[in-house]
């Protein structure tokens, strides 16, 4: 894998509307039967950080627990993930998940997302706009066969009350996002990337932002459509979307 130095927006955007960004991208997948996990503890405690990753007992591709030690609160961790589709481009950003991302990381470490599909897109009438990746086995139900759990997001805008949970929040365009089954503490290596900004309830932890020159890659995709077979504006991407190689740039 290549190796380079971190990156950091470069639209103007600032530090709290950065992070807002990042997190807006979860609520859009609890719509969707996604949901995000993170550790029990905030990145604002002192001292070391630990978290917790349960074995399931179950698992679509064999992989590695993430160490739980002295896991790193803070820092970027820029990545590259090569689909047929295109290019995309991704900052980590371990402060507001710091589990979720350091198990993300040890999953890119062991190449767990090489050769898998980009199972689930989702569109108009469809009330949320995500690209959903992450199950070796594309039928949207695999994982690692451990857990992690719940990271819940802060500081995301209220979502408009109109034809959403009064609970929503809003995913900003470009937010990655930890999927889980719709439950607390279900988290596994399914992830999700918004194309458009979402609302959705603020139970996905949040790993970071999708970089600006990598979004038309999204939209194109987007634009290209599902098959419907999960419902009405929700099924796979047509055509079929397939990530070939990782590149961790550390």
């Amino acid at each position: 894998m290549t190796v380079i130095g971190p990156r950091r927006p470069t639209d103007g955007r600032s530090p709290l509307r950065w992070r807002g960004r990042v997190a807006l991208t979860s609520a859009i997948l609890l719509a969707t039967g996604l949901a995000l996990t993170g550790c029990g503890e905030s990145a604002a405690d002192s001292g070391p950080l630990n978290c917790s990753y349960p074995s399931t007992g179950d698992h679509t591709r064999p992989a590695d627990k993430p160490t739980n030690l002295d896991v790193p609160r803070t820092g970027e961790v820029p990545l590259q993930l090569r689909t047929t589709a295109g290019i995309i481009d991704i900052t980590l950003i371990r402060d507001g998940a710091p589990c979720a991302v350091h198990s993300f990381v040890s999953l890119l470490d062991q190449a767990y997302f090489v050769h898998t599909p980009c199972h689930r897109l989702t569109a108009p009438p469809a009330a949320i706009a995500v690209l959903q990746c992450g199950d070796p086995t594309g039928r949207g139900t695999g994982g690692p066969g451990y857990v992690v759990e719940d990271e819940l997001p802060e500081g995301l805008e209220k979502a408009d009350s109109a034809g959403s949970e009064s609970s929503a929040v809003v995913y900003p365009r470009g937010t990655i996002a930890l999927a889980n089954r719709g439950v607390a503490d279900s988290g596994g290596s399914q992830f999700f990337l918004v194309y458009q900004d979402s609302a959705l309830p603020p139970t996905y932890s949040v790993l970071g932002a999708v970089d600006d020159a990598s979004l038309p890659v999204l939209d194109a995709i987007a634009a290209a459509g599902n098959d419907g077979s999960f419902g009405s504006g929700d099924g796979r991407p047509v055509p079929e979307v397939l990530i070939n190689a990782v590149d961790v740039r550390r």
